[in-house]
Parts: C-alpha cells; sequence; structure tokens
C-alpha cells in the first residue's frame, strides 16, 4: 500500500488568525516563564552571596533593592496609559526604574514601563513624601507616622514621639526627621538605612525650624534651611551636618524663606529662597547668585545636572529663567501664562491649565500641545516625557512638524 501524504496545499494553507494568536500567546508563556525562572535564579543567588559573605542582616535592605531592581527589569509592564487612580496629584518623584505619585489619600508605585509595583491607602490627613534613590519615606504632617517604602514594599513603620513636620531621604537610605520639641524649636532626627538613629539635635528658637533639607549625594552630609524670626522679619539658617562628625556647621543667614533646597553637586548646595537664588560651596561662602529683580518666584525645576529653570511672575507676565549649574543665565524671557516650569538639559516644558509647551535653550519654542485634561505633573528625565493629568499616567506624544 502506498504511503498518505498530503496534498501541496493543504501543507501550504495559511494559519488561521486564531491559531495564529494561539501561538503566539504560547510564546508569550514561554519566554515569560523563562523571565520568572531567570528572576528567581538571581534571587537565590544574591541570598548564597550575601550569606557566604557574612552580609545578611545588615544588607537585608540592600539585597530588597536588587531584588526590586531585578523583578523591575526582567518583569516589565503593559505600557502606557494606566489609570493610577490618583485624581489629585500633589507630588511625583522619580526612582530607580520607577515613580512614586502621591495624591491626597496615599500614594502608588509604577515602573517607567508600566508595571504597578506598590499602592499605600495610608489615611494620613496632610501626607508628604521624600525620595532617595530605591526607597522613599511616606509621612503624615498632621501625625507622628511615618513609613519607609522600597519600590515594592513596607520596610519599615515608625511611630515618633511628637508630630512630624518634615522628612528627607538620602539615596543611601538615610533618613532626616524634623519634630515638633516641646522643649524647644524643634528636633532633627537622623536614621541610617536600618531605621536605627544615629543624631539628634534639639533646636532652639535662635537655630530656627528646618523648613527644606537635603542630603548630599553620597548620604553623608545633610543641608537643612530654618526658619527663625529676626529683625522683624524672617530669616533662614543654613547648616552643614556631618554625619560622621553630628557637628552643624553653619553655612549662611540669608533674609526670607527658604522655596528649595538641594545638591547640585557633591560640593554645592542650591538654595533658593523668595527673592534670590544662591550656590553656595559645601565648605562655606556664596559661590554665585541670583537676584529676582522684583519678580515672584511662581515654580522651580532643576535636573539632574543640576541645571536650573525659574518660572517668575509679575503681574499678568511670566517670566522663563534657564541658568546653568554655576548659575550663569543660559535664556531669560516671557514666556505664556503656565502653572509650573520642568528643566531636562537643553528643553524646558510649561505646564499651563490647558496643556504643555516645550522649548530650547534659546526660548525658541519647539511645540505646544493642548489637552483634554489639566496637566498636573510632567516627568522628563527619561528618554519618555510621562504627563499625569486626572488619575492617568501616560507618555506624551511629540507632536509632528
Amino acid at each position: 500500500m502506498g504511503k498518505f501524504t498530503r496534498s501541496r496545499a493543504e501543507n501550504d494553507e495559511p494559519l488561521s488568525a486564531g491559531r495564529v494568536e494561539y501561538l503566539e500567546q504560547a510564546r508569550q508563556r514561554a519566554r515569560n516563564k523563562r523571565i520568572r525562572r531567570t528572576a528567581v535564579l538571581l534571587v537565590l543567588l544574591t541570598g548564597i552571596v550575601l550569606f557566604a559573605t557574612g552580609l545578611v542582616g545588615s544588607s537585608v535592605a540592600m539585597a530588597k533593592d536588587f531584588i526590586d531592581t531585578a523583578r523591575i527589569a526582567l518583569l516589565p509592564g503593559a505600557g502606557w496609559p494606566q489609570q493610577t487612580g490618583v485624581s489629585e496629584v500633589t507630588q511625583v518623584e522619580s526612582l530607580t526604574g520607577s515613580f512614586v505619585e502621591l495624591g491626597k489619600e496615599g500614594c502608588v508605585v509604577y515602573s517607567r514601563s508600566g508595571k504597578k509595583l506598590n499602592s499605600i491607602q495610608s489615611g494620613y490627613a496632610r501626607p508628604a513624601l521624600a525620595a532617595g534613590k530605591n526607597r522613599f519615606v511616606l509621612y503624615n504632617r498632621s501625625g507622628n507616622e511615618l513609613r519607609v517604602e522600597s519600590r515594592t514594599q513596607n520596610l519599615y513603620t515608625k511611630q515618633l514621639e511628637n508630630s512630624i513636620f518634615l522628612c528627607a531621604m538620602a539615596d543611601n537610605g538615610n533618613l532626616a526627621v524634623v519634630t515638633e520639641d516641646v522643649s524647644a524649636m524643634a528636633e532633627l532626627l537622623i536614621y541610617n538605612s536600618n531605621m536605627e538613629q544615629v543624631l539628634s539635635w534639639s533646636m532652639s528658637s535662635n537655630d530656627g525650624t528646618p523648613l527644606r533639607m537635603a542630603f548630599s549625594p553620597d548620604g553623608r552630609k545633610l543641608a537643612a534651611a530654618a526658619v527663625t524670626a529676626g529683625g522683624g522679619q524672617m530669616m533662614t539658617n543654613l547648616y552643614l551636618v556631618n554625619l560622621a562628625s553630628g557637628d552643624p556647621v553653619s553655612l549662611a543667614n540669608q533674609s526670607g524663606v527658604p522655596q528649595w533646597l538641594g545638591w547640585t553637586s557633591s560640593s554645592t548646595i542650591l538654595a533658593v529662597y523668595d527673592s534670590r537664588a544662591v550656590l553656595y560651596n559645601a565648605g562655606g561662602g556664596e559661590r554665585a547668585a541670583y537676584e529676582f529683580a522684583g519678580n515672584t518666584l511662581k515654580d522651580i525645576s532643576v535636573d539632574a545636572a543640576g541645571n536650573v529653570a525659574l518660572l517668575l511672575g509679575s503681574g499678568q507676565l511670566h517670566q522663563a529663567v534657564l541658568l546653568d549649574k554655576s548659575l550663569n543665565v543660559q535664556f531669560s524671557g516671557t514666556v505664556s501664562s503656565a502653572n509650573s516650569i520642568v528643566r531636562a538639559g537643553s528643553l524646558f516644558y510649561l505646564l499651563s491649565d490647558s496643556g504643555v509647551e516645550c522649548y530650547n535653550i534659546s526660548g525658541e519654542q519647539q511645540w505646544s500641545q493642548t489637552l483634554a485634561a489639566k496637566p498636573q505633573a510632567l516627568l522628563a528625565d527619561t528618554k519618555e516625557l510621562l504627563l499625569f493629568s486626572g488619575n492617568t499616567a501616560q507618555v506624551l506624544e511629540v507632536p509632528q512638524k
């Protein structure tokens, strides 16, 4: 009997759409299985290395950070847009490979590929957060509780004796907390990455109450801008606290209230007050300053390289000022009415009630886009522009010319 074979027409018949979709889903399941297996092996290998080197305990947080990074890299999300559930955005902060978005009732954490990593409904009356590289602190400005969170889970929850005024988180996990002090003006507490207290400073009325704080890039120093009253006006005392020695050093005394404070390098601190921006040497002394010439500060943005964008106002007029990391003026000019400004290298963005505008460093408009909902925040520290409006996070597509 002859061998049975199918005809050429049957062999060459194309697969149906349903069959193609089934095969693609099967391939995707196989890929996801390999990714999960790789992630598990990385976790096991990390645990073995930590155990073998005797770092178990002191490096638990480091291991969790590594695991989070592996999960984010190996298990990408579905992309954008995403309904984050935060309808009124009060703060958005970048984390490694992710971001945290704060609203009135809590916060959410998403990877940059659109995967939801964490969601916290704190129930705090006045929630606020401060972020480092791989973790952040969520605290209650109307209470005494704080939560230290990694990108995927809670690390510590702590009840303090007094109400919390302000927190700052370092990239290495160190945490600074300012609380009410019944016997003085305020108390500054500093904890290491394992939530062990390493320093405390009971601050008098002459010292002031810290309104802005920022850790150095290595997390070993803390700059604190404390407000006090002097000569019938508000004054700011700028201090530098070295965690190794613990003794605060006075860097400057400036009239006005600090609006922003941060490190632009390992040796320079930028403080923005009501009427001027000042660049200080970490060892003391002013390096440079920019005066607002009677204009009111509306918003400020500093990119990762230390470049500055100021949004100033005078009556109905708005002015954008771009400064390099040495406070040299790169551009100054009138712009359309805006609520906030975002600096990203050689570009800056203006967010208004109705949309977003993009300008280059020379002040030339690159594009503008009208949006259906009021933009509330914009992350421009990666290749994609991530826009937050309503309860949605989405990639802002640059209009085609």
